[in-house]
């Protein structure tokens, strides 16, 4: 989720930039990309995920993810457990390739691409630009198929994951965290409860005061009941004020 440095200049793309890639079972890497991967789950990919398989929150990130915390920003990251083989595999890896495609992580749509995003220096505004991977072993950067990266990003699905993941990013790049300075115990649990484990964030949001401490109106109520998204929405919002109170 967080890199040290950006790639240099020369190597940013902007939407209009294009590349050449395609992905077909006809090359002899396909599925090849699925192993071995350092793979960090953001809050709606795991809430795609769990929703694909019908999982429980708790099984899902039992099941699915390790954990760990990041060093740079203090905050939790998780990431999917590949299987315990030499391959280490992907757990949605199958004969005919992804078993949750469409609801994909991130990091997979993205791909051979990847998005980095964050606060520019002085503009307060949060910015993104993208930049090639060029693995060795992938053969679809050989193939002539052209694409600009936005007709890539909007093909691939991913405006919804960049808008809700960009707002996991304005908490962590606040500019009231002090850099550096990691989340105490209750802190990272209030991010892993309502972020990653969004039935047990239900669970506490309708059985004790949550709705009328943070005058949650009624049309809202009605939606979290049923929809993770405005659910995660939600506890953004919450996070927000939780972890940067009003002085």
């Amino acid at each position: 989720m967080f890199i040290e440095t950006a790639p240099p200049p020369e190597k940013q793309l902007t939407i209009q930039d294009t590349f050449r890639f395609d992905c077909h079972q006809g090359l002899s890497c396909f599925n090849t990309c699925c192993r071995n991967k350092h793979l960090p789950l953001t809050p709606y990919d795991v809430l795609r995920l769990r929703r694909n398989l019908n999982l429980h929150s708790d099984v899902f990130l039992d099941r699915y993810t390790l954990y760990r915390t990041d060093p740079q920003s203090g905050f939790p990251v998780v990431l999917l457990r590949m299987s315990d083989g030499a391959d280490g595999r992907c757990p949605f890896l199958g004969v005919e390739g992804c078993k949750v495609y469409a609801d994909r992580p991130t990091a997979c749509r993205l791909y051979p691409l990847c998005r980095v995003s964050g606060y520019a220096s002085g503009s307060g505004r949060l910015e993104a630009f993208f930049y090639m991977l060029d693995p060795p072993q992938c053969l679809g950067r050989q193939e002539n198929r052209v694409w600009t990266v936005g007709t890539w990003h909007t093909g691939q699905g991913l405006d919804p994951y960049s808008a809700m993941n960009d707002r996991m990013l304005e908490l962590i790049f606040h500019p009231r965290r002090a850099s550096g300075k990691g989340l105490d115990e209750r802190q990272l649990q209030k991010v892993l409860v309502a972020c990653y484990n969004l039935d047990i964030f239900r669970e506490f949001v309708f059985s004790t005061g949550f709705l009328d401490r943070f005058e949650v109106p009624v049309n809202v109520r009605e939606c979290i009941a049923g929809d993770d998204t405005a659910l995660l929405d939600l506890g953004l919002a919450f996070l927000r004020k939780a972890l940067f109170p009003p002085d």
